[in-house]
């Protein structure tokens, strides 16, 4: 069981990049990428009737009761800046809570928007390693960003809706998008992204294999030495540790060797956006202007 649990702290030490046994090292491994892709579905706003919205209280009714739960919601009233989250819904009914009293006036028939702007990603996700892909409305690639970033170039009370140009991570498996997505019950946008995933922890069993390519397997059990040889107080950690980080390093050079073989343009930098795209640019209406 202590063998067990000293193979399970090497291979973490492995897939979070190796930078635990070597400072130098901090790998995105070819061989933990996602195959599939994760996916999500953007859904569109609900601003179907009206809703009854009462100062100083955080009890709102819908005209019209939401078939599927509004909970988490994002919740815009026409002409009040004011953004809220519904905190409790069930679908099917008309009256919903908010996270906080509403600040605005009493109004029983207003205007609304109800939008998804933030999505969980999968459970196994350890982080994104590209820009999302969107095929709509003739965009190809959604930004990453940093949180505070994008809340200040696209505030909650001036978000709009249509394809997102971009995303910031909320928490390690959840992200926030610039935009909510389409503006009928029917729109629904796909978007995908590239990601590299957290094994679960091995085993005693003869059945499972670690993820860690075949070649470098021993880098594994060499590592898991060196933290037993450690925890034992035995003289021969030193040299092992020693083994245990050559093989990283080892290990490092053939993955940077192996992306470098995927596309002719990794580690080369663009100043400018137009010396890689030869798209030209339009306007909306599809003018070109450059």
């Amino acid at each position: 069981a202590k063998a067990l649990e000293f193979l399970n702290r090497a291979y973490q030490a492995l897939w979070m990049g190796g930078s635990e046994i070597d400072p130098s090292t901090n790998e995105t491994w070819w061989w933990l990428r996602k195959d599939p892709p994760g996916n999500i579905t953007l859904d569109p706003v609900i601003n179907t009737g009206s809703i009854s919205v009462t100062n100083n209280s955080t009890t709102v009714t819908f005209s019209s009761a939401p078939a599927a739960s509004v909970a988490k919601r994002f919740l815009k009233i026409t002409g009040h800046s004011d953004i809220f989250r519904i905190s409790a819904h069930t679908g099917g009914e008309t009256g919903g809570t908010l996270d906080s009293v509403y600040t605005g006036d009493t109004d029983t028939s207003a205007s609304y928007k109800l939008m998804v702007l933030e999505y969980s990603l999968a459970s196994d996700l350890l982080y994104i390693i590209s820009p999302m892909r969107v095929f709509q409305d003739s965009k190809d690639r959604i930004e990453g960003m940093d949180l505070d970033a994008l809340e200040e170039r696209w505030p909650l009370r001036d978000v709009d809706s249509g394809v997102p140009e971009a995303f910031a991570m909320v928490t390690e498996t959840k992200i926030r998008m610039n935009r909510y997505g389409g503006v009928t019950s029917t729109e629904f946008i796909r978007v995908e992204y590239d990601y590299l995933y957290k094994p679960a922890d091995l085993t005693d069993s003869g059945s499972e294999e670690p993820v860690v390519p075949r070649q470098h397997r021993k880098v594994l059990a060499d590592i898991g030495l060196f933290y037993l040889l450690t925890d034992k107080d035995d003289s021969r950690a030193a040299d092992s540790f020693v083994i245990a980080r050559s093989g990283v390093i080892a290990m490092a050079k053939e993955n940077k060797a192996k992306l470098s073989f995927f596309g002719r343009d990794r580690g080369r930098i663009y100043p400018r956006a137009s010396t890689k795209s030869l798209r030209v640019l339009r306007t909306s209406s599809g003018i070109i202007i450059g």
